[in-house]
Formats: structure tokens, C-alpha cells, sequence
């Protein structure tokens, strides 16, 4: 069984935490049998979680807390429900939720093999997998790759961190039932690296004694957004009420001050100041900022791909050649492959991956340069924007060139590079209305709460559109960027 959201960590023995009630405007313990009057379809909703800081505490008198029994207090409230809150071991509560109508569970990943199992409001927070290792072992990691041969990794039994291992083929892993006995286990040396989260480690670290930076954060491999999950029994109604509220709070600034989140400007953007630079200027810099960067690298690319080093597949001649490119492009992880799917980077040489199955692969194998696709690196586990370029002889594409630009990082650059006025941001879709970047602090910019607008942005190459986020009303002027065919944005609250 696996965790709320990925972390098992029962940091008391007893099975039952704390049991309140929510009742609209309030918190308070239960009189048996008190008549609840509920606003929900359900009548009072039961409401699950565990203890794990900073998300969900529980003081020395038995009361819950932190940030997200903050956040769905304040849901609760605003959305006329009652409901009480239990504090349970995670395989509890979420054993409790999925058999018992008008359960939720908070905070709980959004995966795949959960997404049926539930209905879902969100996010109301988000954490990170992180490889952590002892301070005097001088592991240091830079990708997926790395980690893979670094050492025993120490996971949750069944957790979904190690289901994430487990899918991106890691072999040396070693369960635990808790995360403190995987951090026991770094400690004496039964294993060379914990896949923590950038959430709970510090206070499991705090809890158990571990004297400050003897444990450090080595790799960051994943960022989980967290909901709140109604059982599916439970009225669609309920739950788009309860996701109409949280939009409404943050954009009015409330789950920022209570999720202390570093957005306490207010989680969306102010109105845009009148009189300033036009939105499209502004558009026109950041598209041409883009394709700029992302063709620079292209013919960079393309231009060693006539050399004489690469066209001789020998690694140790092309390593050198795409040191140096990266050493210009920080953003970027630069990599060889064979026309098999395999291939190098300049930090791990040959890897253990294939991109094969890749959507550009094809394309690229057939003759053509691509620019733009979006996918989750399998050396770094990072979403990257991709740019490939075949290597031929004699007619035949015998290798390729590419590298993955990290579409974090990219954003950051383009954000120096671009100062916004106040109450401006800009977002960046991919061909399919994913995110690719954005220029928001802590969370990532999405349409996927207004499909109308989404369809709309997609179907035209430039001009306006109208859309929800966050709450509140936005407009965005977009256009099609002309090198990797994404959507460029520049965004405002109206």
C-alpha cells in the first residue's frame, strides 16, 4: 500500500491521531451525537490524512495542524460543508478513504493508478523526491544516470517513490517500512543514498536527532503536486465546489499567507498597470528571445554535425566537441546517439536509456532537424525541450546530435533576460497546450481548467483570448513562435 502522496511516515505510535469536527467557520471536537448540518450533498464529509510536517501536524494537545489542514479548513469553511478530520497512519486513512462515501484523503499525490479512484481539488500543495546521502560520503549527482550507480537507494516499501524508481529502472534498492529506518539506514552505512522529500525530510531529520548537514540533498528528481481526493462516490458537485474555492482563494490571496508559499503578493498576478510597455511588445521580445536561444543551439548542432570528429562515431572525439557547447549553453545537457536508440552525455558517457520510442526520434532518423518537443529526460528526470539533429554519410542518418534543455532553467533565463512590469507573466505551450515554462513563482501556469480558451489559444496562430486561473479572470496576447512552434504568451489579470 502506498502512502497519501508518496511518504509513509507515522511519526507517532498511536493509530488514532485526532478526530474534529469542520463545521462551516470553525474547528472544533465532536459532541456525540450532535446533529451536523452540512451544505454538501454528503452531509458531513470525512476528511483523512496523517501526520506529516509541514502538511499536517498534530500539538501536544491532540489538535491538527500545518499547512494543508489550513488550506481545507479554509475550503471547508467558505464552502458552507461541515466535515471532521482524521489523523491516522497513511495506510489507514487511506484504506478508510477508499471504502468509506464522503471520504477525502489530503494531501495525496495525483497519480495515474489513483486518478479513477477519486475525485480531485488542487493543487494544495507540492513537494519534491530528493536523493539524499550522507555529507562525508562525496556523492554528488547531476542525473538519473548517476543515481543509478551510486549505491544502495533506501525507499518506503511501496511507496510511490519507489514505484518511481522502480519505473525508471533502478535495481539497487532497498525497502524500508518508515522513512526514519530508511534514514537510520544512511546513517550506519547500509545504504549510499535516501529518497526522501524536500517536504518531510527536514523534520524526520529533526525528529531523529540528526545533527544539521551530516544528511545533505544530493538530487532533485521529481516535483508531485498535491490535492485533495473525494472517494468517487462522492457528488462531481462537491468536489468542483470545493476546487471553485480554492481557485478563489488563491487568487484573492489566502493560500498564499496560510501556505506560506513565497507568493504573499498574492498568488495571481496583479492588474496589469496601464501606460506601460504594450503586451506586444513585450510578446515580441519574448518570441524572438526563444527562438533565438532554441535555433542558436540548432545550428550550433548542425554545424558540428558536418565535422569530421562526429561523423567518425567515435565518442571520445564528439565528448569534447559537446563539452564545449555546454559549457555556452548551462540550460542545456548535451548527448550522442546511434541510429539503435542508444546513446552518450557528457556526464554519464553511455547510458543505460533509449530514445527510440521518442516522438522526435523518427523524425530525426528520417533526415530532418527537430526543435521542441517537451519530455521528461530519462537521465535527469527532468522536463526538457528537445533538439535533434541527424548526422549522415553516404545519404544515411548514421548518428545524432542533441541535447535537452531544461525547461526550468530556460524559463529563469528568459525571465533575466526579460523583465516583466508589474502584474505581466508569460507562459509557453507546446503543440498539444502543455506547459513548457512559465515566469510564475512556486506553480506552474496551466490551461487545463478552461478547455474553451485552451482550444481557442491552440486553434490560431497569434492574437487574444480570455481565460480562468487561479480564480480570477486573465487575457493573454500569444503568438506561434517560429522555431519550435510553441505558444508564447504574455499574460495579465483583468
Amino acid at each position: 500500500m502506498r502512502s497519501l502522496f508518496g511518504l509513509a511516515i507515522p511519526l507517532v505510535a498511536c493509530a488514532l491521531l485526532g478526530i474534529f469536527v469542520l463545521a462551516p467557520g470553525c474547528m472544533e471536537q465532536q459532541t456525540p451525537g450532535q446533529k451536523v448540518v452540512s451544505g454538501c450533498p454528503e452531509g458531513e464529509l470525512l476528511l483523512l490524512t496523517e501526520e506529516i510536517y509541514p502538511y499536517s501536524t498534530v500539538d501536544s494537545a491532540g489538535t491538527p495542524g500545518g499547512t494543508s489542514v489550513a488550506v481545507v479548513r479554509e475550503m471547508v469553511r467558505r464552502s458552507g460543508c461541515s466535515a471532521r478530520i482524521e489523523v491516522h497512519p497513511w495506510n489507514t486513512s487511506y484504506e478508510k478513504a477508499l471504502r468509506t462515501p464522503g471520504a477525502a484523503l489530503f494531501p495525496t499525490a495525483r497519480t495515474p493508478d489513483r486518478e479513477p479512484l477519486f475525485l480531485w481539488a488542487g493543487p494544495i500543495g507540492t513537494f519534491e523526491y530528493v536523493l539524499y546521502a550522507r555529507s562525508d560520503s562525496g556523492i554528488r549527482l547531476e542525473s538519473l544516470e548517476a543515481a543509478r550507480a551510486a549505491g544502495t537507494i533506501a525507499v518506503v516499501e511501496g511507496d510511490a517513490r519507489h514505484t518511481f524508481l522502480l519505473a525508471n529502472r533502478f535495481t539497487d534498492v532497498k525497502t524500508y517500512p518508515t522513512d526514519a529506518e530508511c534514514l537510520a539506514a544512511l546513517q550506519n552505512r547500509s545504504v549510499s543514498l535516501w529518497l526522501g522529500s524536500s517536504a518531510a525530510a527536514p523534520g524526520i531529520m529533526a525528529e531523529t536527532g540528526v545533527a544539521e548537514g551530516t544528511v545533505i540533498p544530493v538530487y532533485t528528481l521529481h516535483r508531485v503536486d498535491l490535492y485533495l481526493a473525494f472517494q468517487n462516490t462522492t457528488s462531481p458537485a462537491t468536489a468542483k465546489k470545493f476546487q471553485e474555492v480554492l481557485d478563489a482563494m488563491k487568487a484573492d490571496g489566502t493560500y498564499a499567507r496560510l501556505t506560506g508559499a513565497g507568493e504573499g503578493k498574492g498568488e495571481t498576478p496583479a492588474t496589469a498597470a496601464q501606460g506601460g510597455v504594450p503586451a506586444k511588445t513585450l510578446l515580441s521580445a519574448l518570441s524572438s528571445l526563444v527562438g533565438t536561444r532554441m535555433h542558436g543551439i540548432s545550428a550550433a548542432l548542425e554545424a558540428l554535425a558536418l565535422t569530421s570528429d562526429v561523423r567518425s562515431g567515435d565518442w571520445e572525439r564528439v565528448r569534447p566537441l559537446l563539452v564545449h557547447l555546454e559549457s555556452d549553453h548551462p540550460e542545456a545537457r548535451f548527448w550522442y546517439a546511434r541510429p539503435d536508440g542508444s546513446y552518450y552525455t557528457t556526464v554519464d558517457n553511455l547510458t543505460s536509456a533509449n530514445i527510440r520510442d521518442r516522438p522526435y526520434f523518427p523524425v530525426v532518423l528520417g533526415g530532418k532537424t527537430s526543435i521542441g518537443t517537451v519530455v521528461l529526460s530519462r537521465t535527469t528526470g527532468k522536463n526538457t525541450a528537445i533538439i535533434a539533429v541527424p548526422v549522415t554519410a553516404g545519404g544515411q542518418v548514421t548518428q545524432i546530435l542533441g541535447t535537452s534543455v531544461y525547461c526550468d532553467s530556460l524559463g529563469d533565463a528568459l525571465a533575466r533576460s526579460l523583465p516583466l512590469p508589474d502584474g505581466y507573466y508569460f507562459f509557453i505551450l507546446d503543440s498539444s497546450g502543455n506547459t513548457v515554462l512559465d515566469s510564475l513563482p512556486d506553480r506552474t501556469f496551466s490551461l487545463a481548467g478552461d478547455p474553451a480558451a485552451l482550444a481557442a489559444l491552440k486553434a490560431r496562430d497569434e492574437g487574444e483570448v480570455s481565460y480562468r486561473f487561479e480564480g480570477a479572470s486573465h487575457r493573454a496576447v500569444f503568438t506561434t513562435e517560429g522555431v519550435t512552434g510553441w505558444k508564447a504568451a504574455i499574460g495579465w489579470r483583468e
